[in-house]
């Protein structure tokens, strides 16, 4: 039996990737306006805390799931997010920061080898998804 190996990223390492994948899948697609994709994204990311990386990333971690938290506006009780504000220099550097914190999570994966190999990729293409009908 391989011997597991933990990097700091706690007992689900997988789900924090598949958590990291969600959020940049929704903004590589390019479905909609960037402020909607970025508040899909954002929310992908919700159940995670910076706690949940390894030490040397927390810093990262924890501008990258801020940024939810920074476009929030509270008003007549309900929050809206404000994503349409943000520069363009935030949303790269969001999306930069996003990726860093992607590809640790992959190489560290990669690292604790072959505790996660049913990871690996299977070589089959991906299924376009189904478009649903609108209207009767």
């Amino acid at each position: 039996m391989p011997k597991r190996v933990n990097l700091g990223w706690g007992g689900n390492h997988v789900g924090k990737l598949h958590t990291l994948q969600t959020a940049v899948r929704i903004l590589a697609e390019g479905r909609g306006k960037t402020a909607g994709r970025l508040e899909k994204a954002t929310f992908a990311l919700v159940g995670l805390r910076p706690e949940d990386f390894p030490p040397k990333l927390r810093k990262l971690a924890k501008k990258v799931l801020a940024l939810r938290g920074n476009a929030a506006a509270h008003i007549y009780g309900y929050t809206q997010f404000r994503f349409y504000e943000m520069t363009v220099g935030e949303r790269v550097r969001f999306v930069a920061d996003l990726l860093d914190l992607h590809n640790a999570c992959l190489i560290d994966i990669g690292r604790s080898w072959p505790q996660w190999s049913f990871m690996y990729p299977s070589g089959e293409a991906a299924k376009p998804r189904r478009r649903r009908r609108r209207g009767g």
